[in-house]
């Protein structure tokens, strides 16, 4: 029984060496087809984009030369990130000191701005206010290895650079198919990018914007070796050391989203 259980975690441990020996050394190397046939453009498209405000967001406002009426004073430092601002409620709207309950999604930062300023004009002299969106965010997911939420700062941040705060791929990582996933549950848009082609730099495919998912697919390694591990559910030890190899399977793998591209 002692030798069988050994002979158990030596295929085991076996199968997954081969498996990763069978990787290939172009699924690391990001830009490395098409350098030499690349001819890049700049990218117009991003700024062309205005982000529309949506229930959730927290909004920074400012009133000149009205502190009372704002939201971004000094006390604005000391307050957490989720306190932090206005809400927009669930029906789109904010409740402001002077004019009370407007309705600002779906608007423009700027469109947004105009509005409040020709509302605070009924109650104060030369009223102008700004606006600003305190928690733009993406989602990175799957074969990173810190997943989660990554904060932007303007209006779009690049996808390399949401992939590089998230700590970077891990080796399981599919490099030339990750997945961008925008708009509504109902009708969800998906879009690949191979960052293993230079002409990717070109591509609008690599800015995104609030709210976007950014899926990183598991490679074939990763497959087959998760394979490996669900094979064999009774060896206790086995299953320990394939957990450790695969750096967190419960963490990285993520198979929530069936996704292909239209």
């Amino acid at each position: 029984m002692k030798f069988k259980f050994v002979k158990i975690i030596s295929i085991t441990m076996l199968l997954v060496f081969f498996s990763g020996c069978s990787w290939k050394t172009d699924q690391y190397v990001l830009f490395n087809k098409g350098v030499n046939d690349a001819k890049l453009v700049p990218n117009t498209f991003r700024s062309s984009y205005e982000y529309k405000i949506i229930p959730d967001n927290r909004l920074s406002v400012l009133v000149y030369n009205h502190p009372e009426l704002s939201t971004r004073d000094v006390r604005a430092a000391i307050y957490p990130d989720s306190e932090r601002g206005v809400l927009v409620a669930a029906d789109g709207t904010i409740d402001l000191p002077l004019v009370g309950i407007i309705k600002v999604s779906g608007l423009t930062l700027r469109e947004a701005s105009r509005l409040l300023s020709r509302e605070y004009s009924k109650y104060i002299k030369n009223a102008h206010v700004t606006l600003d969106i305190l928690n733009k965010k993406v989602y990175v997911m799957g074969e990173v290895r810190t997943p989660g939420q990554v904060p932007i700062t303007g209006n779009t941040i690049n996808l390399i650079e949401a992939i590089a705060q998230s700590g970077d791929f891990t080796e399981f990582a599919l490099r030339n198919n990750i997945k961008i996933i925008r708009g509504s549950a109902q009708k969800p848009i998906v879009q690949s990018v191979d960052l293993t082609k230079i002409n990717a730099l070109a591509s609008n495919r690599l800015y995104l914007y609030p709210n976007d998912v950014v899926y990183v697919m598991p490679n074939s390694a990763r497959k087959r070796n998760l394979a490996i591990a669900e094979s064999v559910p009774g060896v206790t030890l086995a299953s320990q050391i394939l957990t450790m190899l695969l750096t967190g399977k419960y963490l990285t793998e993520t198979t929530i989203f069936n996704v292909t591209t239209p």
